[in-house]
C-alpha cells in the first residue's frame, strides 16, 4: 500500500476532501484505532508508537485545559482508503498557509520513518491543498516555492493540480480558484453554488437576510469568503440548527450528489488519486 499525505488548510477544506472522495470515487473514511491504521502512521517497527500516536502524545502538565482538549496544529486528522489505487490518504490540517516551519517539521517525521524495514506502506507522497483567496494562483505557488524549496529543493516545475518527483517523494500542489478566468478565490467559491443547488429556498432567503443587513465593519462584510460562509451557514440552519459551516457540509448535510455534480470535487479527486510515483517530468491533471 502507498500514502499520500493531504496538507489541507483547515477543516472545510479536509471535509471537502472526504465528501469529494467518497463520492467520486468511493473511498471508504479509515475509522480503525490508531493503532491499526497502517505502519508507520499506526505503529512502527521497533517503537512503542507510531507516528499519529507520537504527534498526538505531549507533556500535558503544563497546558491549560483548553490546550490539553485541543491538540496543536498541524495535526493529523483522518485517513481515506481508496481500494482501487491500493491507498491510504492521511488528511492533515495544517492551519493556514503560512505554516511552513511546523509543516516541514511533520513531514521531516514522516520521511524518516519511512527508512524503516517491514512497513505496510511502500511508498508515500505529499499534496498541499491551498485556497488562491484574493493573492490569486500564481502568487500562491511563488509563496510555496520560496516556502518549501529549502526542504524539497528545486521547486520551479510546480504548477496547480500538477505533480513533481523531488528527492524525497512525489509533490503535489492544489489551488482552489473560481475559475480558468478568475485566478483568485476560495472553496467557499465552489461550495455556495452546491449549497443553492441543494436548498434553493433557504439559500435565496439567507443571502437575502446576509446581505439586507451586512454592514461595513461586519465580519460578513470583511471579503467575498466571510459573506459566502454566512449565506452557506444560515441556509444549513433548517437542517442543523446551531451547527457549524463544517456540520453543513460534512455527511450529514450536503447532499453526496452535489459533490457528485462538483467539477472542483471530480479534479481535485483526479489529482489526489493520479500520483506518478515514478515520473522524471512534470504531470498536470486536467
Amino acid at each position: 500500500m502507498k500514502a499520500v499525505v493531504v496538507l489541507c488548510e483547515g477543516r472545510h477544506e479536509i471535509l471537502f476532501v472526504q465528501r469529494s472522495m467518497g463520492a467520486i470515487a468511493d473511498c471508504r473514511w479509515a475509522n480503525e484505532s490508531i493503532v491499526n491504521l497502517p505502519s508507520p502512521f499506526g505503529t512502527i517497527p521497533g517503537r512503542s508508537k507510531g507516528l499519529i500516536a507520537t504527534r498526538i502524545e505531549r507533556d500535558v502538565d503544563e497546558l491549560t485545559l483548553r490546550g490539553a482538549a485541543y491538540p496543536p496544529l498541524p495535526q493529523f486528522e483522518s485517513a481515506l482508503i481508496d481500494k482501487e489505487t491500493d491507498a491510504l490518504f492521511i488528511l492533515v490540517r495544517a492551519n493556514g498557509k503560512n505554516q511552513a516551519g511546523a509543516i516541514i517539521e511533520i513531514l521531516d517525521e514522516i520521511h524518516d520513518s519511512m527508512d524503516v524495514d517491514d512497513l505496510d506502506i511502500s511508498a508515500h507522497a505529499v499534496a498541499f491543498l491551498f485556497d488562491a483567496n484574493a493573492a490569486g494562483l500564481a502568487a500562491t505557488l511563488d509563496q510555496f516555492r520560496r516556502d518549501y524549496e529549502s526542504h524539497f529543493g528545486g521547486l520551479a516545475d510546480v504548477a496547480h493540480s500538477g505533480w513533481i518527483r523531488t528527492a524525497k517523494c512525489p509533490l503535489g500542489v492544489f489551488v482552489i480558484h473560481r475559475s480558468d478566468t478568475d485566478s483568485t478565490g476560495t472553496l467557499e467559491d465552489h461550495l455556495a453554488p452546491m449549497v443553492e443547488s441543494a436548498w434553493p429556498d433557504w439559500y435565496a432567503g439567507a443571502r437575502g437576510f446576509i446581505d439586507d443587513h451586512r454592514r461595513n465593519g461586519d465580519g460578513a462584510s470583511r471579503n467575498e469568503a466571510a459573506r459566502l460562509k454566512a449565506i452557506i451557514t444560515s441556509a444549513g440552519q433548517f437542517e442543523h440548527p446551531g451547527m457549524s459551516l463544517s456540520t453543513v457540509v460534512d455527511r450529514d448535510g450536503l447532499p453526496e450528489a452535489q459533490y457528485k455534480a462538483s467539477p472542483l470535487a471530480q479534479t481535485l479527486t483526479a489529482f489526489l488519486r493520479t500520483v506518478p510515483w515514478k515520473i522524471s517530468a512534470p504531470v498536470k491533471t486536467t
